[in-house]
């Protein structure tokens, strides 16, 4: 849910794929077919059609629900409008000003993408939503024997009812873009474009339209620019529009390049210096409930001093039940749909394989393909690596690469049941004694050549 007040006990935002929040609606609808036909999707994690382009805003106190409205854009007339389909307070809730509170969320939000006004189609029995949106300014344009359509401007109705200082929350350290200015594009992506400006600042602006989009960008950027994690490129200052949020300033980013580029200079043991450091990363992300989310070699950034950094973080997910469908196919988890640490973990064992290999593997790849490009390289792969990638592409199980490599040192060990007679046991210990001696032996002789090299 995105956030427009949260004070004490009360939360008002606009939903997204919040499932439950969505269901508890679903339960206060009159139409049983229409009910039925909701919960069967939304039991499949997916968006009814009725919620289909619309906005639904939801008030809750204590994370129980008091009501809703939902409402669409309309084009009327050359004009974009708001038409407010249903506004609902649980009937416990009547009577403390709950719908007005609604009605001015509605019209915040048709302020903020440039609507004209806000209109309703009442019955004439229904008076007391009739007062109550007199009472916030709307007024009646027209009758039928159907009911009365009411109106309100909505330039008009956001000064009036100061609905901007209400709703909105701009930081003191906030930019205005028009003190901002852009001397060239420096790159594009997806959601937007990145711009160098004057004062040697790096601009991200999002190009999209979609105001619950950026709505939520603008939330979870907030919540990134403040935690302490040296590792990520986080925003330093949120930038507005005429106190629209449109974008941010990146934090500086030095001499360095993306991964995979640096793949060809590395030998094993430094690719696996890289890809520890990533899980580092990674684990810490998720010891904070922020999932990556699009998390491949073209986000993650080498300086020229070997730091690795996440950049991109404006895709980074702070929230609960988010479908990731905008990632490329082969990022994306064949069995677990919902946006966590599990897709994390998918998306990770993709790219540890693309740079161990040294492949960037086809955008569109399927799973299948995956398993294939894979079976072809695995025999350049240590065995620990092997159990790790069939673990992640043949089963349900996600793992970090870590607790998978204490898996398979346990696995050997394992002398539970009798697994291993005497002779085994000794044969699997010598293994991994002249491993480690191998693996210390190689670690001395490349700092030895290193510091020959440098000296």
């Amino acid at each position: 849910m995105i956030n427009l007040v949260k004070k004490e006990n009360i939360n008002l935002g606009i939903l997204e794929t919040d499932f439950d929040i969505f269901t508890d609606i679903v339960n206060t609808f009159t139409n049983e077919t229409l009910k039925q036909d909701c919960i069967l999707d939304l039991d499949d994690y997916v968006l009814p059609d009725y919620f289909k382009n619309k906005i639904t805003i939801v008030l809750q106190t204590n994370e129980m629900l008091v009501g809703y409205a939902i409402f669409e854009f309309k084009n009327v007339n050359s004009s974009s409008q708001v038409e407010i389909d249903h506004l609902f307070i649980l009937e416990q809730f009547n009577g403390k000003m709950m719908e007005a509170l609604l009605a001015e969320a509605v019209i915040y939000v048709a302020g903020e993408v440039g609507a004209r006004n806000v209109t309703v189609k009442l019955n004439d029995n229904d008076k007391a939503m009739f007062d109550m949106y007199r009472s916030v300014g709307f007024y009646e344009i027209s009758m039928n024997e159907q009911g009365s359509i009411l109106s309100i401007n909505v330039t008009s109705a956001v000064s009036t009812r100061k609905l901007n200082d209400k709703f909105r929350d701009i930081e003191k350290d906030s930019i205005n873009y028009k003190d901002l200015k852009l001397i060239k594009k420096i790159a594009s992506g997806r959601s937007g474009n990145i711009y160098l400006t004057d004062s040697n600042k790096i601009l991200k602006m999002f190009t999209t339209t979609s105001f619950t989009y950026v709505k939520d960008r603008e939330e979870t950027l907030r919540y990134i620019k403040s935690i302490d994690l040296n590792e990520v490129v986080k925003p330093k200052n949120l930038v507005y529009y005429d106190g629209v949020f449109i974008g941010y300033i990146m934090e500086y980013l030095p001499e360095g390049s993306a991964l995979l580029k640096k793949c060809d200079s590395y030998n094993f043991e430094e690719k696996l210096e890289k890809i520890n450091k990533l899980e580092d990363i990674m684990k810490k992300l998720h010891d904070r409930k922020i999932y990556i989310c699009d998390l491949n070699p073209d986000n993650i950034f080498i300086d020229n001093k070997g730091n690795v950094r996440l950049i991109d973080c404006d895709s980074f997910i702070t929230k609960k039940n988010v479908i990731n469908t905008s990632v490329s196919k082969k990022y994306q988890d064949p069995v677990y749909k919902l946006v966590s640490e599990k897709t994390d973990m998918y998306a990770f064992a993709i790219t540890c394989l693309e740079v161990l290999i040294g492949e960037k593997i086809d955008d569109n790849a399927s799973l299948q393909d995956i398993e294939r490009i894979y079976s072809k390289n695995k025999n350049k792969l240590p065995v620990s690596f092997k159990t790790y990638f069939e673990g992640m592409f043949k089963t349900k199980e996600r793992y970090y690469l870590s607790d998978s490599y204490e898996n398979y040192i346990n696995d050997i060990y394992n002398t539970e049941n009798g697994s291993l007679d005497s002779d085994d046991k000794k044969g699997n210990i010598s293994v991994i004694i002249l491993s480690i001696i191998l693996l210390v032996i190689a670690i001395i002789g490349y700092l030895v050549f290193k510091f020959k090299i440098n000296g």
